[in-house]
């Protein structure tokens, strides 16, 4: 390919194969060109190297070389959606990274050792090498070097003169285009021909979508000869002259390269579209015509029948639900009329679209599909797409991956319609995924949290701080029917006994050592899981009860142990708990305790609790919540007198908070100005952080016993998790103080409730050291509109997932429906005990059981979520696992995860959605494009 002079561009940009370079009957030529000159200060579209690389890099096996400095190539590799079958080299990013002194003395020795490189690691059968603006100022001849490097390696070694400098992104394709005509078309022969061989040029395999029209044309007994470029091998474009029909998918990209072959070989071409119903029929019928073959149409008219029969039958319920829905379509090309095409198709209104990389030809199809009320945008920008969308009531925005930032933070929905994208619109199969993504994108529950203004705004204050928890949309949801696991075996054991669930909320108080009424078993057990799962010592003692005091009686173990921690760990509060061994025996706890206090009265001042948590009911959840009860109405004496004037704020933090979540509780109760005292606090004892202090043989942090005495003077009790309940009404029998049950804080609706709330509290009162100028602190305002913004990025990727959970209720309550608000749907939901939540959770059926459960009904979701020990589901279905809730010992910083608050409910949103993104392309290669595996 010759070196790009003004008159090889003159001569691309003018391409006789134009509808707008054709001749007037007076003989006169328009001479418009395709080219479009950019405008200093307003272009933001694509060079001439960015359309060479989208046009060349999809071949799969060849190395793609950038020759110039590194941003070229560093700014731009591995961004393609095209995917490939086969070859990945593709996929690598290379460049010869021109540095100063390359620029000074010249880079082609560079580019040939570079070359020389390539072959020797890689070995591709082919290398392209790009020239970049820098590389063709300094004049590099990038001819030679191939020439010469060619020779030298014996490998095709192909120049691409695409410098960004001399003009655009479709001046670039066209360049692509001569590289191929002038270095690959025509040097190979393939192995046989038929007579039914056709070329699919300027199609790339965008997130697969050529994989939906493949089969079609194998059942009709077309052979794609070469794919120019999407998936396609370098050897099969090296024979593409032998194909009896060139079918252009985008015209303008590559007319130059159908034109030249019809010259130079006699191959006709066609232009077709393999977007929207009618579309594609009407691309199944051309290539037959074209091809010429009577049997051949009489196989595509009974295809085209099989398959739209399917095909409107599973469109009929998006149509009902997309009917009338107005949108603006902003792209290029064929796609300018192409998808309007597909919109009409599914009942939609496009009522402005872009012409601004357009033909003639396509503006005249435009027109035509548009009618005399549709808007044609020659010039777009992000004030002019707004406005147009405004000006037409527009319900949603199809365009690029530029605009798509622009639509959503207008809270816009958008539809991801070019070459980043990672879903297929091609072919029948295609407009089923179509109208899924355009369902989903318009109707997901997004766009009601995202459009809702913040609840404190003064216009919005409210009485019930609950009634914004849920989505309007989402309330009228059929209850769930509950099932409890009757099978005398239970398989991999979900849930986790209560004393564990004791033990962790005895570790949230300060100085405290956790004591098992049982074996030291129980206690081991315990312990091992809990190190595990935080990576902390865990404090926990043992009453090691033996085969002779489970006959007699536990009571002189009790006194002993108790005794023994005094002196050895010296505690400043003891927290007892039973075991299945011990309740089943009926040792009386009560009864060993006060006469426990009867003979040692010098520790009287030492408080020792003690709750009942047999095995052999309930869960974690239960004597997590048993124990915080037992907590509260304990009497530690009268409070201690304070200067501090803040009121006091009790958070009765629930089992589902991990210490993260704690803490960012506890950041923004502060942030309003207010104490929280939490109970427990595991925040401060199970965070992992290191101490100067020596070494303490109990909980090293957590609510101390000032704080618990100082509960008596809490202005307001938050109780986060509904388990909870019944400790926030002992302390209002035993103080007076009004509560507030929040069931979950993951989530918008929930974290705007408790903020709400917060503000209520602060402007309610009289207290002059409160700051009554901001009900809620600029700090949190910001993080709601960032949540806001994370919801619009992500939420694509949420749609209809199919997720399988299984979690204690508390925790599953708030995953539920926070994955539910961003669109997902709960396809099954297994927990460890019975709770009022359960009917009232978003999904079908809940079970109370065991993971054994959960793998009955989780095959075909798309996500599992649960503890550790579903990596064994995980592996055996296929579906990918997010760890959560206890135990979870393969993963490090449990004690640091946070997914409350905006904060953490950002966290979660993007663990999840980064899930969902790596599945994008996968899935994409495992598709059945056959529309009888949907219907």
């Amino acid at each position: 390919m010759a070196m790009m002079t003004p008159g090889k561009v003159a001569e691309l940009m003018n391409e006789p194969g134009c509808e707008h370079n054709h001749k007037h009957k007076n003989g006169d030529k328009k001479q418009k060109g395709c080219q479009q000159q950019a405008t200093p200060g307003a272009a933001q579209g694509g060079c001439a190297f960015d359309g060479a690389s989208i046009a060349l890099v999809p071949i799969t096996d060849a190395a793609h070389l950038v020759h110039g400095p590194l941003g070229c190539s560093g700014n731009s590799w591995g961004t393609r959606g095209s995917l490939s079958s086969e070859a990945h080299l593709y996929k690598m990013g290379f460049t010869t990274d021109m540095g100063e002194n390359d620029i000074i003395m010249g880079g082609e020795k560079k580019l040939l050792k570079a070359i020389a490189e390539l072959k020797k690691r890689y070995q591709p059968p082919a290398v392209f090498v790009y020239a970049t603006c820098v590389t063709s100022l300094i004049g590099d001849d990038l001819e030679t070097v191939c020439k010469v490097a060619t020779k030298k390696l014996e490998l095709p070694v192909i120049p691409v003169n695409s410098p960004g400098f001399i003009g655009s992104k479709n001046l670039g394709n066209r360049v692509s285009a001569e590289a191929l005509l002038d270095h690959v078309v025509g040097t190979s022969e393939p192995e046989f021909t038929t007579p039914y061989d056709i070329n699919l040029i300027g199609e790339y395999n965008i997130a697969g979508e050529m994989w939906a029209m493949l089969p079609l044309f194998e059942k009709l007994g077309i052979r794609v000869l070469s794919k120019i470029t999407g998936d396609a091998t370098y050897k099969e474009i090296c024979y593409a002259h032998r194909a009896k029909l060139n079918v252009m998918i985008c015209s303008k990209a590559m007319i130059n390269m159908a034109r030249k072959m019809e010259e130079q070989y006699g191959i006709p071409y066609i232009e077709e579209s393999f977007y929207g119903v009618a579309d594609i029929n009407n691309c199944l019928r051309n290539i037959a015509a074209q091809l010429g073959y009577d049997d051949l149409k009489e196989r595509t008219e009974k295809l085209i029948a099989e398959e739209t029969t399917i095909l409107q039958e599973i469109l009929e319920p998006y149509r009902q639900r997309l009917k009338g829905k107005r949108v603006v379509l902003y792209t290029g090309g064929v796609k300018s009329w192409s998808i309007i095409s597909a919109a009409k198709d599914l009942g939609m209104d496009v009522v402005a679209t872009s012409t601004k990389k357009s033909t003639e030809e396509d503006k005249a199809k435009i027109k035509k599909l548009l009618g005399k009320d549709g808007i044609l945008l020659e010039k777009g920008n992000a004030e002019i797409l707004l406005k147009v969308i405004a000006d037409t009531k527009a319900d949603m925005l199809i365009a690029g991956g530029r605009n798509q930032y622009t639509a959503l933070k207008a809270r816009i929905p958008f539809l991801h319609i070019n070459q980043e994208r990672h879903h297929p619109y091609a072919g029948y199969h295609g407009m089923i995924e179509m109208a899924k993504e355009l369902d989903e994108a318009l109707h997901s529950p997004v766009w009601e949290q995202v459009r809702q203004p913040a609840p404190w705004l003064e216009e919005c204050q409210l009485e019930d701080v609950s009634a914004i928890e849920t989505l309007p949309s989402l309330t009228n949801i059929p209850p769930a029917t509950v099932n409890v696991h009757k099978n005398p075996l239970s398989t991999n054991p979900l849930k986790l006994s209560q004393p564990l669930g004791a033990a962790l909320a005895y570790l949230g108080i300060k100085g405290m050592m956790p004591m098992f009424h049982g074996t030291q078993g129980c206690t081991a057990f315990a312990k091992v899981l809990l190190v595990n799962h935080f990576q902390e010592a865990i404090p926990l003692s043992t009453t090691a009860m033996s085969e002779v005091t489970t006959i007699l009686g536990g009571e002189d173990n009790v006194d002993k142990a108790l005794l023994t921690q005094v002196e050895k760990s010296k505690p400043e509060v003891i927290g007892l708990l039973t075991t299945g061994l011990t309740e089943t025996r009926g040792d009386d706890m009560e009864r060993i305790l006060k006469k426990f206090r009867e003979d040692n009265p010098e520790l009287d001042e030492l408080p020792i609790l003690n709750v009942s948590t047999p095995d052999y009911k309930g869960s974690a959840q239960d004597g997590f919540a048993a124990t915080v009860e037992r907590i509260v109405a304990y009497d530690y004496g009268e409070p201690i007198p304070r200067e501090t004037k803040k009121p006091f704020i009790t958070i009765l933090a629930g089992s589902s908070l991990a210490p993260g979540d704690v803490q960012e509780v506890k950041d923004i109760v502060e942030g309003f100005g207010l104490i929280p005292i939490v109970v427990p606090d595991i925040s401060q004892s199970l965070d992992g952080h290191l101490v100067d202090d020596i070494y303490s043989a109990t909980s090293t942090g957590g609510t101390t016993i000032e704080e618990l005495r100082n509960l008596s003077q809490s202005a307001f009790t938050f109780v986060i998790g509904e388990s909870l309940r019944n400790a926030a009404q002992i302390l209002q029998e035993k103080f007076g103080t009004q509560y507030q049950v929040f069931p979950r804080l993951t989530g918008l609706g929930a974290v705007d409730s408790f903020m709400l709330k917060l503000s209520q509290l602060v402007v309610s009162r009289t207290d002059p050291h409160l700051d009554r100028g901001c009900e809620v602190p600029q700090k949190y305002q910001r993080q709601r509109r960032q949540l806001q913004d994370a919801m619009l990025d992500t939420h694509f990727y949420f749609g209809h997932k199919q997720i399988s959970i299984a979690l204690e209720p508390d925790l599953l309550w708030a995953t539920s429906w926070f994955l539910r608000e961003m669109g997902a749907d709960i396809k099954a939901a297994v927990t460890t005990t019975r709770s009022p939540l359960l009917e009232k959770l978003p999904t079908e059926n809940v079970t109370v059981g065991d993971l054994g459960d959960l793998e009955e009904v989780a095959a075909g979701s798309d996500l599992l979520i649960t503890n550790s020990h579903g990596k064994l589901i995980s592996e055996k279905l296929g579906i990918a696992l997010y760890r959560m809730g206890m135990p979870i010992h393969d993963r490090l910083g449990n004690g640091q995860r946070c997914y409350v608050g905006y904060r953490g409910t950002m966290n979660l949103l993007f663990d999840i959605g980064n899930i969902f993104l790596e599945q994008e392309e996968s899935k994409i290669h495992t598709n059945d494009y056959s529309l009888l595996s949907i219907s």
